[in-house]
């Protein structure tokens, strides 16, 4: 399951940024940042750059994370936490 997260966004800009990309995956409202701060950034970019690839576990546990669309690896650390 894909779902997007804006984090201290506004809905209307979310909501304009999704149309323009064709994105079709639900994008999560992060109003005030909870979510961001559970994940807090220590590792691969320390410069916080947007945007960010993450792939969590169902266990909670971040299995991927990149600010550079690369699929291939994405795709690996998915199916590597599918098994």
């Amino acid at each position: 399951m894909v779902w997007g997260i804006a984090t201290q966004e506004y809905e209307g800009t979310v909501a304009d940024y999704a149309e323009a990309l064709g994105l079709t995956y639900p994008i999560l409202l992060d109003y005030n940042g909870k979510v961001h701060d559970q994940y807090e950034q220590v590792f691969p970019f320390p410069t916080g750059a947007y945007p960010q690839d993450w792939v969590i576990d169902t266990e909670g546990r971040i299995v991927y994370a990149n600010n550079r669309f690369e699929l291939a690896e994405m795709t690996a650390a998915i199916d590597a936490a599918r098994e």
